[in-house]
């Protein structure tokens, strides 16, 4: 059966949850997510908790620094864009200095990145993506394809994936805007498939693209300035309107951070540091 490449353009949109297995699940949010977790992890993060409701976090945070200590937990995340009070950081990537984060476990409630990254619990292997980390995660994809059954990935296999069987799709699940169409996380999507395309057709891997997966990857590869083009999206506008536009032109990097951020059996994403220079 051929691999199968799909795009979830919002969380709405995962309806069935059955489609999640044997799958791995890339989940997107580039304004700001998902960036901010590859840069957090990048600045020295030792992981990161994502949790829905700003409650659950402030109790997870209680909890967490009740067994490692007050100051080795950070509450983290935002509303509408800001960061509610009473929480350390907010979801700025530019606020994720090494001299903040490095060794830091970080409690993460984000309007719509971390719900997505909920939504898809349930699928055996779970990524975070972004314009930032992009590169690093299709190679990593590429090689969990190829060398899943290679004993140098039982460490993926233990701490990261219960699949038994062989992958059967990738979706990609873009985090929109309050449930809602996002054209970042959509263009962010595209590339992806464009990039997992190329990689499986150079390993002569049989794969087949969805009707979203295709819309996703064609309206990527019309892009004549992605930088450009991400600047002036909505949700852009908004971020710039609040006094983040230094982080929209920060998120519409390319390749800045080399982590591969990974979805762990308690929940938590760490970056997976593997022998295989991925």
């Amino acid at each position: 059966m051929a691999l199968q490449l799909n795009v979830l353009l919002s969380p709405r949109l995962l309806m069935d949850e059955s489609i999640l297995e044997n799958s791995i699940a890339i989940v997107l949010d580039i304004f700001r997510a998902t960036t901010t977790i590859a840069t957090a992890l990048e600045q020295g993060a030792k992981e990161i908790v994502p949790v829905g409701t700003l409650a659950e976090a402030e109790a997870k945070a209680k909890e967490l620094r009740g067994r490692f200590g007050e100051a080795s937990v950070l509450l983290c995340g935002e509303r509408g864009g800001l960061k509610p009070t009473g929480f350390d950081l907010g979801n700025s990537p530019l606020e994720y200095t090494r001299d903040t984060v490095e060794g830091k476990i970080l409690i993460l409630s984000t309007s719509n990145g971390t719900s997505a990254l909920q939504a898809v619990k349930s699928a055996p292997l779970v990524l975070a993506a972004s314009f930032a980390n992009m590169k690093h995660v299709v190679n990593f994809v590429m090689k969990y394809l190829i060398l899943r059954e290679a004993r140098a990935l039982q460490s993926v296999e233990e701490q990261f994936s219960t699949v038994n069987k062989r992958i059967d799709r990738i979706h990609l699940l873009c985090a929109g805007s309050n449930g809602e169409f996002s054209y970042e996380d959509t263009l962010c999507a595209g590339a992806l498939i464009d990039a997992l395309a190329e990689g499986l057709t150079l390993g002569e891997t049989d794969f087949t693209c969805t009707d979203s997966a295709k819309a996703a990857q064609l309206l990527f590869r019309a892009e004549n300035n992605l930088a450009q083009t991400l600047v002036s999206t909505l949700h852009a506008e908004y971020l710039r309107g609040i006094g983040f536009g230094e982080d929209v032109e920060f998120c519409a990097q390319l390749n800045t951070s080399r982590m591969i951020p990974l979805r762990r059996a308690d929940g938590a994403i760490v970056h997976w540091h593997n022998p295989l220079n991925l």
